[in-house]
């Protein structure tokens, strides 16, 4: 629980320094003001720029890929997990996966469909020992809907200890992490 705790710390931090940036808001407000959807892509290669940089990250992947447990996954042989990030001074990497949907019951759906297609991971293909955790940006609804939509999941039990939601000021937009 130490681990999960300050994973999401970490984080969550990284996110808030991330959503504060000028450009950023700058673009999000754009993607929203134009009704640009599909800009996911978009989002990721300007976070592993972010992490590139920041001086608490030692070390990123990108796309790193997994074979999945054939056991539990019938369709597919492998997936892939958008970010490992490796926070300095820490052995272990932690994978991050991004998503970004134009409504926010789409997104924590999908954000959770990630962390059940995490489980399939091979025990023997993993190379880290720790939880997957999910950046959603979505627009911002209220608490009492966004805890809805993520207890309303039918893969696990979501600790709400381990989740957090914050609006990114200056925006229509909310990021979740869990």
């Amino acid at each position: 629980m130490k681990m999960l705790k300050e994973d999401l710390e970490f984080l969550t931090t990284l996110a808030q320094e991330f959503f504060k940036q000028e450009d950023i808001v700058y673009k999000l407000n754009q993607f929203l003001d134009n009704q640009i959807k599909g800009w996911e892509i978009w989002l990721q290669v300007e976070f592993a720029l972010f992490l590139f940089k920041h001086p608490n990250v030692s070390e990123i992947e990108r796309e790193k890929r997994y074979e999945l447990d054939k056991r539990m996954s019938k369709d597919k042989d492998i997936c892939s997990i958008d970010f490992l990030i490796r926070q300095k001074y820490k052995q272990s990497s932690i994978p991050l996966e991004i998503k970004q949907h134009e409504n926010a019951s789409n997104c924590i759906r999908y954000m959770l469909k990630d962390i059940e297609k995490y489980e399939k991971v091979r025990d023997s293909s993993t190379t880290t020992g720790r939880s997957l955790w999910c950046l959603g940006l979505h627009p911002t609804v209220e608490d009492d809907y966004l805890e809805k939509l993520i207890n309303e999941n039918k893969f696990r039990e979501i600790n709400p200890d381990f989740v957090t939601s914050q609006v990114i000021e200056g925006t229509k937009f909310s990021f979740t992490l869990l």
